[in-house]
């Protein structure tokens, strides 16, 4: 190897290296933290499953801001209360199959998700919604998993937007969730 390439794979490194600086801000003063792992929201949910998004808070899956992403936007909360707001369903849903690759914690802690009602804009329980697959909904990763409340909701959206699969989140496993989107969940 010539002398070039030694010299531009190190510029290469010395760029990369810098661009993975994975501390997180502090304090002028104060000593630096690193960051481990995603990191709860700024804020919880309310007992109904209302949401408080803020701008610091950062999607785990893909680092979106859940905030820019109001009407797609979801959230996990752990049985300790912490909460983790996601950008979209798709991402909230990998979260939930798989909580210790998402969320660097163990599927026992998980507490309770809550999804917006596509229709009513609502708090929904996530395991209470009918989800709706392969409907002409694109949200910020793309095609759009859909809740709704109900069986009459669900007329009314297909008539509206399509969609070909529904399902419950308590159906859902890696091989269900690879069928529906053509993407592994883990």
């Amino acid at each position: 190897m010539g002398a070039r390439h030694v010299l531009f794979g190190f510029a290469v490194g010395v760029v990369l290296a810098a661009g993975c600086d994975r501390t997180a801000p502090t304090e002028p003063d104060a000593p630096e933290a690193a960051v481990v792992g995603p990191q709860p929201a700024a804020k919880g949910l309310d007992a109904d499953g209302t949401m408080h998004l803020s701008e610091e808070d950062r999607c785990p899956v893909c680092a979106m801001r859940p905030a820019e992403h109001a009407d797609f936007a979801c959230a996990i909360e752990l049985k300790d209360g912490r909460t983790f707001a996601f950008c979209g369903t798709g991402c909230m849903i990998r979260s939930w199959l798989h909580p210790e690759v998402h969320l660097g914690v163990g599927r026992e802690q998980l507490g309770r998700a809550v999804v917006r009602d596509w229709l009513r804009g609502e708090p929904l329980d996530a395991s209470a919604a009918i989800w709706v697959a392969g409907s002409d909904v694109v949200g910020p990763m793309g095609p759009a998993l859909v809740p709704l409340r109900d069986e009459a909701d669900l007329e009314v959206f297909r008539a509206r937007h399509g969609g070909t699969d529904t399902f419950r989140l308590d159906e859902l496993d890696d091989a269900r969730w690879l069928e529906l989107t053509g993407k592994p969940a883990g």
